[in-house]
């Protein structure tokens, strides 16, 4: 008996520990998979492998700084630029632009051809814990900061009249007094506002921060605050020499890596679901299939989960401009459908690439390309017909236009780089197309602007069985440069469609 407990709790232990190494196993892979995937201390650039981003990074935050700073401050009438960052509120810009999560940020137009650049107030270092992990080093590493204030140790000291409030801004005053700015701009937004519904909106330095710093500044220096929302709007689109270059190097990559996945394609056995995958997380691989009424043409609705890639298929990278066709059993080359699709795509992107120029305004460029497209037999809309409730219920929205003319909808909004971990849309800008807020369409593009040919349109091609959508979908999503001369391309712009074959064909 008493033998039989002591195996019996033997072999409890065992198990026990067994199962508990097995789940601490397993939280390390997990963690491990999830960091290299999407973590930023993992392997955010895997695709990216021979350029070495920081930096590339690092060159082009020096840039911004040397070019685009004194332009920006100069023409938005900024003496001072006062940047608040702080753990509690996220801010890409601040952490990867300028080099903290937290502290306040200060540039300084000292009337030379250098902007005086200084980190103070309350910019974390190391904890007493142990643990909070700040990103906050890079402006001692960087090497691009004039004055830097000593990081803050993360420990709670014992209890006393003063609170985290009364340490905030102290010392700014002085710091201030000294360089006696005539116009001080602080990160808010006022008049610039992001479109109705947007739920992801970041607005800046928190109330009570405002009413601290204005408080820390004196009633003489707190009059002369202003939002910075133009002057970093100028700062975030306007592109430098080393930023066009990484563009371009990481487009050799994503090109490489898209014929690559296009060449790996098995019609009847690859997933539409793998092929985001196969990009490697860096590149988005969709499918385009003619659907009944209400499902989406590019995988975006019911009807896709458990579709693999099958002839008659566009397979495409749309943000790097690539497109494949998929043979059916026994093409030899695209039905004539495909072949009008093809060549009406080409079509739209010549008469964009020679419209679309640094220095015009979206307004001007709307007015201009519409024109053209007219001349073209082609309709601009307002609505994308896919996205409005019915949702890709085009017969419904196609209604009132002429059957026989091509439909198409713009939506060219930014391209946010600079000195960024990723390549991110950005709205905080010109927007080319009828969405976005009035203020974005009077912005002029600035010299390589980054931005995207995004559009949608929809060709007619009728068939037999009315339960099918009677339109052919295309989406383009390539990101390029305009110049004052039109459209520059990251990439040489694709000509001719891509052909993928069944495997038995081949």
């Amino acid at each position: 008996m008493y033998i039989r407990k002591f195996l019996v709790t033997v072999f409890s232990l065992f198990l026990f520990v067994f199962l508990s190494s097995m789940a601490t196993a397993n939280s390390k892979s997990t963690e491990s998979t999830i960091t290299g995937q999407q973590g930023d201390e993992g392997a955010p650039y895997r695709l990216y492998k021979d350029i070495d981003m920081e930096k590339w990074n690092n060159q082009i935050r020096k840039e911004k700084f040397d070019i685009i700073l004194p332009k920006v401050m100069r023409k938005n009438h900024i003496d001072m630029w006062i940047y608040v960052a702080r753990e509690a509120i996220p801010d890409r810009f601040a952490t990867e632009e300028l080099g903290s999560s937290s502290g306040v940020f200060v540039f300084t137009d000292r009337g030379d051809d250098h902007i005086e650049r200084a980190i103070l107030g309350r910019r974390w270092g190391e904890s007493q814990r142990g643990w909070g992990r700040w990103q906050t080093k890079l402006v001692e590493e960087c090497g691009l900061y004039d004055i830097i204030g000593k990081a803050v140790r993360v420990q709670e000291p014992v209890g006393g009249p003063l609170s985290e409030y009364d340490y905030r801004f102290k010392g700014l005053r002085e710091f201030v007094i000294a360089r006696d700015p005539k116009r001080i701009a602080v990160n808010f937004k006022h008049d610039i506002g992001p479109w109705v519904t947007y739920t992801r909106a970041q607005d800046g330095l928190s109330h009570t921060d405002y009413v601290l710093l204005t408080e820390e500044l004196g009633p003489e220096y707190a009059k002369k605050l202003v939002s910075d929302e133009y002057l970093r709007m100028d700062y975030i689109i306007h592109t430098v020499p080393s930023e066009v270059k990484l563009l371009k190097k990481m487009r050799e990559d994503e090109v490489k890596c898209v014929k690559k996945v296009f060449s790996e394609i098995e019609p009847g056995v690859t997933k539409v679901s793998e092929l985001g995958e196969r990009g490697d997380g860096e590149v988005d691989i969709v499918v385009y299939r003619r659907m009944r009424t209400g499902l989406s043409q590019r995988g975006r609705s019911e009807g896709w989960e458990k579709a693999v890639v099958q002839g008659g298929d566009i397979v495409a990278a749309p943000s790097q401009g690539m497109y494949a066709y998929v043979l059916r059993k026994g093409e030899t080359e695209p039905p004539p459908e495909i072949k009008k699709l093809w060549g009406t795509y080409l079509k739209i992107d010549k008469i964009l690439a020679k419209t679309i120029k640094a220095g015009l305004t979206p307004r001007e460029i709307t007015r201009e390309y519409t024109k053209k497209f007219e001349e073209a037999g082609i309709i601009v809309r307002d609505n994308q017909m896919h996205m409005i409730t019915p949702k890709n219920n085009w017969p419904v929205y196609s209604a009132g236009y002429d059957p026989d003319k091509t439909e198409i909808s713009l939506d060219m909004h930014g391209m946010k780089k600079g000195a960024l971990k990723r390549k991110a849309e950005n709205y905080f800008g010109p927007r080319i197309g009828s969405l976005g807020p009035d203020w974005s369409k009077n912005i002029p593009l600035s010299p390589n602007h980054h931005f995207v040919l995004e559009y949608f349109f929809y060709m007619p091609s009728p068939t037999a069985n009315k339960n099918e959508d009677q339109y052919l979908f295309w989406w383009d999503h390539e990101q390029a440069l305009a110049t004052e001369n039109g459209v520059e391309y990251l990439s040489p712009p694709q000509k001719e469609l891509y052909l993928i074959h069944y495997r038995s064909q081949n």
